[in-house]
């Protein structure tokens, strides 16, 4: 039985490998950026279960270099450091370079096989900026991004009936009125809800009572300015975070 374990548990990270991001092309060019910003974080990682989280980003085509007007060529992902071990990346386009103005994104996938592993592993987006200034080719800029990848034992989560932390797309999306966030937690307790700006403003924070298994949280989008907002859903220490569309009424 160990060993058919071991099977699958190899299987889901293979899978893993070979997926790639979707951009997320709902994010309007007046918001160029990464999504979620290192504030925002990335989700947690469990002992024994298939990670995979995905980096947004909504490539400016226009911006200043010593003053001067520019245009972007490109944003070129050069590399990915400090992840844990058995963790990788890939791209979408896959040579991890984004044309300006664009819609891409990068995918973290990887497993932590054993306890051993458990800890807070701080990883860099290392990227370079390639574009034009007054017609001349130049290196924009070298920018580095930071996050975490916390590694967590599964204890709690993997072993009840196979039910994970998770939360996923709210329902409608975009929305004018009202909206549903499906969240599916491994126990009865407490979750929070907070949303934000993509400023990183907090504009709704409350704390919501869960029972084990899926759970919708209603959230009335009609109090909200139009917009691109951030959901995030935190359970015990784990913490994830979407983004939803406000529209007008």
């Amino acid at each position: 039985m160990k060993n058919i374990y071991s099977f699958l548990f190899l299987l889901i990270v293979s899978l893993s490998a070979n997926a790639q991001c979707v951009p997320d092309t709902s994010i309007t060019h007046n918001d160029p950026g990464i999504y979620p910003d290192s504030i925002t974080g990335l989700p947690h990682a469990y002992v024994g279960i298939a990670y995979n989280t995905d980096i947004q980003l909504k490539v400016l085509q226009d911006t200043m270099y010593l003053g001067l007007p520019a245009t972007v060529d490109s944003i070129n992902v050069t590399g990915v450091t400090g992840m844990p071990s058995g963790f990788a990346y890939s791209c979408s386009p896959p040579n991890c370079s984004f044309p300006g103005g664009s819609d891409a994104c990068v995918l973290l996938y990887g497993a932590a096989p054993t306890v051993g592993m458990i800890g807070n592993y701080p990883i860099t987006v290392h990227m370079t900026i390639y574009g034009k200034v007054f017609g001349v080719p130049q290196t924009l800029q070298q920018d580095n991004s930071a996050y975490s990848i916390v590694i967590e034992n599964n204890v709690g989560i993997g072993n009840v009936n196979s039910t994970v932390f998770s939360v996923s797309q709210n329902l409608p999306n975009p929305s004018s009125s009202s909206t549903r966030i499906p969240v599916t937690v491994p126990r009865n307790g407490m979750a929070h809800l907070t949303i934000s700006n993509l400023i990183g403003r907090v504009v709704y924070s409350h704390d919501v009572l869960v029972t084990k298994g899926a759970n919708y949280i209603p959230f009335t989008t009609s109090e909200l300015n139009p917009g691109i907002y951030l959901y995030s859903v935190s359970f015990g220490n784990a913490v994830q975070t979407r983004r939803m569309i406000v529209t007008e009424n």
